[in-house]
């Protein structure tokens, strides 16, 4: 066994050693277990804040003094600064672990100056622990190069300060995304993005459309948070095809033809307690949706640039979120609503500056109607709210909807609408409520149902679609409530009845006792008195 004294005199070596860059410090981990190494990788966060903190409060104790033109070191300078170049030796250590786990395919020009200036910190405040330690010993002697000493370390230990809030900003943004700590006060002028050339649209292969039909509306509902424009975890960037196939192949997380070796297969069909699995929370892809993975991957992985729908890029819809919707979109869906309007249906924005709109068709006079359908075309891009219940809507005019991308509510209550029309419309990657109630939807809707990526709430009320074995399908995923169903209500159970008990025989009735009657005494009559 090693001595307790050797084993405590190697660790400055060590730690200077890894300061130094001598060794990876990604051979020790691998000697590791992978839950262990994970778990001390992890610790990051818990000794990177507080501690560090500490460090800052010291050198505003130090530039306090500064200013009040006070003499020598603040007493609170050396214990502090101590326990910062502890803590600032663990945070590295443990923040290099946690990246050659959670980005292990690189992480990017954000990571690695996360890294290294985090660790030029670190480096920054053991030697600023080290030098207010002489300091201190020698304030005994008061001289004038004592003071120019002193104010040397207060210009050394701000610019320190200042690197590990540059390290902290980075981290920021590995964590919640680019631009996360700027985009409030420097918000990005997004650039609208061009209209799609028809030509390129016809231009589409089968293996192009079935992308922009089954697989980015999954890549948008799960993927896209953690691997798209404002974050890319492990280095993973799934939204265009640019940055899915960027770098040499071993880095590509999806590789075209081989479903088997891609990382990205590999990731959804972890087991969801599984850490590496993704998305990391919810649900995940059922296994329909990870068929259709591994169908596009298998099939080549085509990636067209065009989008479905002719919207802009991907944001969220509500109002919270900027949405890029090329000119020309915009234009023509301008022109619809104005017609629409004309035609007694309400057009509004969803919110204050939004280019989504809300409409409702369900009290046009007379009812809106397959007629009217064609109305809808150029504006169903920019859709988020759709009500057309009590209309005169059939399977013919809804299917002429397609290309609702942005769309999040849809109300079809007591029209003819059946499963025809809805099938006709694919795959809506935003729709979180539909309103089926009193329509011609059938059970045979309930695989389609499930399918819908961000689906959360379905009416069903007065519908064939409300029986037990549709609502079983619906709702095997877990993500999807489906209200008005028939479900069947569960039996108070009682305590046992006696064997000898017979609730259909009729009570036989008790007999009946004659209360004693009581005799009243007769009164008699008075006698004459004398």
């Amino acid at each position: 066994m090693v001595p307790m004294i050797d084993l405590l005199a190697s660790v400055p070596t060590a730690t200077l050693a890894f300061f130094a860059g001598a060794f990876d410090p990604t051979l020790v981990i691998a000697d590791l277990g992978s839950d262990l190494g994970r778990t001390f990788g992890r610790v990051h966060a818990l000794v990177v804040h507080f501690p560090l903190s500490l460090g800052l409060v010291a050198v505003a104790a130090e530039w306090w003094r500064t200013l009040t033109r006070r003499e020598g070191l603040s007493p609170l300078t050396l214990p502090l600064l101590t326990i910062t170049a502890i803590a600032a030796v663990f945070a590295a250590g443990t923040g290099w672990i946690n990246a050659s786990f959670e980005y292990e395919n690189d992480g990017g020009t954000t990571l690695q100056l996360h890294r290294w200036i985090g660790l030029a910190s670190a480096v920054a405040f053991v030697g600023l622990a080290v030098w207010c330690r002489v300091i201190s010993a020698r304030l005994e002697l008061a001289s004038a190069k004592n003071a120019v000493t002193i104010v040397d370390f207060r210009w050394t230990a701000l610019a320190a300060a200042l690197a590990l809030g540059v390290a902290g900003h980075f981290g920021g943004e590995l964590v919640h995304g680019t631009g996360y700590t700027t985009e409030l006060l420097f918000p990005a002028v997004a650039k609208p993005e061009e209209a799609p050339n028809e030509a390129d649209v016809a231009a589409l292969t089968s293996d192009d459309r079935y992308f922009l039909e089954k697989v980015r509306p999954i890549l948008e509902a799960h993927c896209l948070e953690c691997h798209g424009p404002r974050k890319q975890k492990g280095g993973m960037r799934l939204d265009s095809k640019a940055w899915l196939f960027n770098g040499t192949q071993d880095k590509w997380a999806v590789i075209p033809g081989k479903s088997a070796e891609s990382l990205l297969v590999h990731r959804v069909e972890l087991e969801r307690i599984d850490p590496d699995a993704m998305p990391p929370e919810g649900d995940g892809l059922n296994v329909d949706e990870q068929a259709v993975i591994r169908k596009w991957i298998d099939d080549g992985a085509a990636y067209p640039e065009v989008r479905a729908g002719g919207g802009g890029g991907g944001a969220a819809v509500g109002g919270a979120a900027v949405v890029e919707i090329a000119p020309a979109v915009r234009a023509k869906a301008e022109a619809a609503a104005k017609a629409l309007i004309a035609r007694g249906v309400l057009v509004q924005p969803v919110a204050a500056d939004s280019p989504l709109f809300d409409i409702n068709a369900s009290r046009a006079e007379p009812a809106f109607s397959d007629a009217d359908a064609a109305l809808f075309v150029d504006i169903a891009p920019v859709v988020a709210n759709l009500n057309l219940a009590k209309s005169a809507i059939t399977d013919a005019g809804i299917a002429q909807l397609r290309g609702m991308r942005y769309l999040e509510r849809l109300r079809l209550d007591f029209t003819a609408v059946g499963d025809v029309g809805l099938q006709a419309l694919g795959t809506m990657p935003r729709l979180e409520s539909i309103n089926l109630v009193g329509s011609k939807v059938t059970p045979a809707l309930a695989q389609w149902i499930a399918s819908q990526p961000a689906l959360r709430r379905v009416y069903v009320w007065q519908t064939t679609l409300d029986d037990p074995a549709a609502t079983k399908t619906m709702t095997a995923g877990g993500k999807i409530e489906i209200i008005g169903a028939d479900l069947p209500l569960a039996q108070p159970k009682g305590p046992p009845m006696p064997e000898d008990a017979k609730p259909d025989a009729p009570k036989a009735e008790a007999p009946k006792t004659e209360a004693p009657k009581t005799e009243t005494p007769k009164p008699e009559d008075p006698k004459p008195t004398l």
